[in-house]
């Protein structure tokens, strides 16, 4: 397929369902309505030809005499067309990338595995230290419920049934009348998404959410990683012929259901059921895939030779069950299917109830399946007697495939983490030492005398905390949660749970705090066992945090106690740091390269102590979150701060857009093992510029004027939080039912305590995306060395990645569009100093940013992104005039609580829902 082909295909793609949406505007709405649509959008397109002042004006009043039902329709009628172009958009990706994959035949597709180990042989890496990598090579994707998903779950289901049957028109030869079947079906689920609610009734609850997470491993993940880990074997033969490929290199893990900070609603109990929502999925998933090999292998014993260990296996369970005894008069000679049919019976046997029983303590019958191993256990039996049958074959389809999902899923789907703030554990173990009568005014002492006296506290006799009464909620919250931590390992193990992460980790006090709980509980440190039940992992998320990090670490490997820690958890480490609280402290630049710094050093000291450390990337979908391509700021980590581990997280919207489609899952996943691979290998940086001493000392100046700028504006501004209150749509924001965790943390009113997700989805909903690159501009024009920047961004992967994400957020950015939301600023002296400061600042960026890359307009360098960009535009532009007239009516209202103001929140919501959707971004 031609490149001019594909883009005919999508444009077709979108012009059928534009039509098919203004049919159905037309019939739903009325003619008037659609003529009025239409009229805006001509205005809106002729508005980014032109350029002419006189059409924003004919735009404002247009949307300003539209009554609340006109303004909710127009709302709607763009937002399901960016609803409806994401998916047009989606399935050309999926096109350009089979015929990519077609053309490449027999070489590798570019950024898949197959490239990958291609590219590592062809580097010279010989066998050794190949299997040195596989065996490190441990990729942890984990999901989080943080709000910036603003579409409903059934919304997201309807745009999957849509999905499919574009897919169906795309790939599938049609006859006449079928292709007539599939465009009604089309017509009627956009008929259905019209009548659907897009905006939730009801505040979103934890355990809706941990479903919606466990939606994409059921439709998508379930059946996609086993094709990863084949590609990662079909590659391994071909160019490591001798290697054996490794059995668990992908994972994935979850905060849903877990992260209770500054969540009041994630609850021990609300913790238990995410438990069994996990392990029923799995059950559920693992059942039905048994159920297929009960009818698939019909193997005979009387045509092929059976191992002896599945024959004393299945005449075992003969012996033990009546239903295979019965089973086995039935099926006399196929071994294989009897045992497939025990496996589903031990599937079976944990009902859903008895989980959440096992962890509250209530008596229960026996499992027969605790872990991994106990599912690996019975396939591996029947793989290897298939093989040594000379079924090899049979081997590698569907049992191959189960084998593989019971690796990477186990019977857990994903491993919880859990999360905490780390003022709420010194609280907590502050109440409980009072109590117990060990020390008071814990919480009151410095860090340091803190970690004393948690040193102290590790080493003493375990107090008994069962009798202690009049306990603050959140302490007796808290001891429910460690109740359930223990029972959930003592009773299935250690592999459902992540690392206990602790957020806004200052100093080693924050991380021995849980670890004196765990003890106390039994989950750290026991004498009985040999390895602890519970890891540990420090959140730095400021400026002054990532710069202590390496300090804090080092004080926690040569802590006594934590050094024993560390020997029972294999000497493994996971810290984790923070994109979106570093970049709301710092801004773009500063906390880009206060990031990169704190992964050299921390790197620097896991390596003096023999630490194998997992760096664990707190990343959300925006640019100022730590968004972009994922490959691409993979390959711009430090040298050496992988070594084949990495975590990530996947946030909010991120996670439909990578998982909702099974070939672009696949593809995502591909590119993210594959730069994992890349980034690895030292040889991979030699090959590749390392930053030079004078490029980091020219960063260290940047980041310096970049930092002042933008503490000045941010914080030493007075008028900028006035100004940023109603010049974004942040309080209606806060009003919206898309996550159970509130906006701020509690107690915190200042911006300091404001979450950075919502401080970004406003700032992007108004079009001045300032975090996205605030302070570069005034960073670049200090520079009186442009020709070194202009090589910089040349030669070094990390100064690229940092200025093409910094476009892309340019890009997004509109001051037109701005201007608009500055005019519901009350305060003239404060609209006017405030916008012109960010006007002019956002002007001198994109002067300085083309200067750099050596471009005449932004996003040069990525045609595709930049031709989506312009597309979507002039749609996306009526829905920020929209939102700005119903910010100014909702505002004027005497009652912000009345019918009409509800009515008109209803709209915004529309608005805000279509503005996220058409910049594919929210948070």
């Amino acid at each position: 397929m031609h490149k001019n082909d594909s883009q005919t295909l999508l444009s077709a793609d979108i012009h059928l369902l534009g039509d098919i949406l203004g049919k159905v505007l037309r019939q739903q709405a009325g003619v008037e309505l659609f003529e009025l649509e239409e009229r805006i959008r001509a205005l809106s397109k002729a508005r980014r030809a032109d350029g002419d002042p006189a059409i924003d004006r004919r735009l404002n009043e247009i949307v300003s005499q539209l009554d609340l039902n006109e303004a909710d329709l127009i709302a709607r009628s763009f937002a399901i067309y960016f609803e409806l172009v994401n998916l047009a958009e989606e399935q050309h990706r999926v096109a350009v990338l089979r015929q990519r994959e077609r053309e490449a035949h027999p070489r590798p597709l570019r950024e898949s595995i197959a490239a990958g180990i291609a590219t590592l042989r062809q580097m010279g890496l010989d066998e050794f230290e190949m299997a040195e990598l596989l065996a490190n090579l441990n990729v942890d994707l984990v999901f989080t419920a943080h709000p910036t998903q603003a579409k409903r779950r059934t919304v997201i289901a309807k745009l999957r049934r849509l999905s499919k049957a574009l897919t169906d028109l795309q790939e599938r030869d049609l006859l006449p009348a079928e292709r007539r079947k599939a465009e009604q079906q089309i017509m009627a689920e956009v008929i259905v998404l019209w009548v659907t609610d897009h905006s939730r009734s009801n505040q979103l609850t934890v355990t809706d959410e941990v479903r919606t997470g466990l939606y994409y491993f059921d439709i998508t993940l379930w059946e996609v990683l086993p094709a990863v880990y084949e590609a990662m074997r079909e590659a391994l033969a071909v160019h490591y012929p001798a290697l054996t490929p490794p059995e668990r290199f992908l994972t994935f893990g979850s905060w849903i259901g877990g992260d209770r900070d500054g969540n009041p609603n994630v609850t021990a109990d609300i913790t238990a059921e995410t438990l069994r929502l996990h392990r029923g999925l799995a059950l559920e998933r693992h059942r039905a895939a048994t159920r297929v090999l009960d009818r698939s292998l019909s193997v005979s014993d009387r045509l092929t030779t059976i191992s002896p260990a599945l024959t004393t296996a299945v005449a075992a369970a003969r012996d033990r069950s009546e239903h295979v005894a019965y089973l086995q008069t039935r099926y006399p000679h196929e071994p294989y299917r009897l045992w497939s049919a025990v496996l589903k019976a031990d599937l079976a046997s944990d009902s859903r109830g008895d989980m959440v029983g096992r962890l509250k303590g209530e008596p229960k019958p026996p499992l027969r399946l605790r872990g991994m191993a106990d599912l690996r256990e019975p396939l591996d039996l029947m793989d290897i007697s298939l093989r040594e049958g000379g079924m090899a074959d049979l081997a590698a389809t569907d049992l191959a495939r189960l084998r593989d999902q019971a690796q990477v899923f186990g019977l857990h789907v994903a491993r919880l983490d859990i999360r905490q703030y780390s003022d709420y554990n010194t609280a907590v173990l502050d109440e409980l030492l009072h109590k117990t009568g060990m020390m008071t005014g814990f919480a009151q002492l410095s860090g340091a005398q803190r970690a004393a006296a948690l040193t102290g506290f590790l080493s003493d006799p375990i107090p008994d905390l069962s009798n202690l009464s009049d306990l603050a909620p959140e302490t007796v919250e808290t001891l429910a949660l460690f109740q359930i931590l223990q029972r959930a390992v003592r009773f299935y193990g250690t592999e459902l749970l992540g690392p206990y992460i602790i957020s806004m980790s200052h100093g080693p006090e924050d991380v021995l705090t849980p670890l004196l709980l765990a003890r106390w509980h039994g989950l750290c440190l026991h004498a009985e066992s040999e390895s602890d039940g519970l890891m540990f992992a420090p959140l730095f998320e400021t400026r002054e945090d990532l710069r202590a990090a390496p300090e804090v670490m080092t004080a926690l490997f040569t802590h006594p106690i934590y050094a024993k820690h560390m020997t029972r958890v294999a000497n493994q480490q996971t810290i984790m740091i923070g994109y979106s609280d570093s970049n709301k402290d710092a801004g773009y630049l500063a906390a880009n390269w206060e990031l990169y710094q704190a992964q050299e050093t921390m790197t620097a000291v896991c390596h003096n102590h023999n630490v194998k450390m997992t760096l664990f990337h707190g990343r959300g979908g925006t640019v100022a979150r730590g968004g972009g391509p994922t490959n691409r700021a993979i390959l711009a980590q430090p040298p050496g701060s992988i070594n084949g581990r990495i975590r990530i997280t996947e946030q909010g919207e991120v996670i439909d857009e990578n998982y909702g489609h099974p070939a672009i899952a696949r593809r995502h996943l591909e590119q993210v093992v594959h730069a994992v691979l890349l980034n690895s290998v030292p040889s991979y940086h030699r090959e590749r510029s390392a930053p030079k001493q004078a490029w980091r000392e020219a960063m260290d100046e940047l980041t310096a004027v970049s930092y002042q700028a933008y503490r000045e504006l941010i914080y030493e501004t007075p008028a900028l939080l006035d100004y940023w209150q109603q010049a974004t749509p942040i309080n209606e924001l806060s009003q919206m039912r898309i996550g159970s965790r509130p906006s701020r943390r509690a107690g915190k009113a200042s911006l300091d305590g404001l979450r950075a997700i919502p401080w970004g989805f406003s700032w992007m909903q108004s079009r001045h995306v300032l975090p996205g690159w605030y302070g570069l501009g005034q960073a670049l024009a200090a520079s009186d060395d442009i020709p070194q920047l202009q090589t910089m961004y040349q030669e070094w992967a990390f100064f690229r990645h940092t200025i093409d994400n910094a476009q892309l957020a340019l890009a997004k950015a509109d001051m037109g569009i701005a201007r608009l939301y500055a005019g519901l600023v009350e305060d003239e002296v404060v609209r006017e100093s405030v916008y012109g400061q960010i006007s002019a600042a956002y002007q001198e960026t994109c002067r300085l940013v083309l200067l750099v890359t050596e471009q005449s307009e932004l996003l040069e360098n990525t045609r595709t992104l930049k031709r989506t960009i312009r597309r979507r535009n002039p749609y996306v532009d009526p829905l920020n005039f929209l939102q700005v007239s119903l910010l100014r009516r909702l505002r004027a209202l005497p009652d912000q609580t009345g019918p009409e103001a509800q009515q008109i929140l209803q709209a915004i919501f529309l608005t805000i829902n279509g503005i996220a959707e058409g910049l594919k971004n929210t948070g």
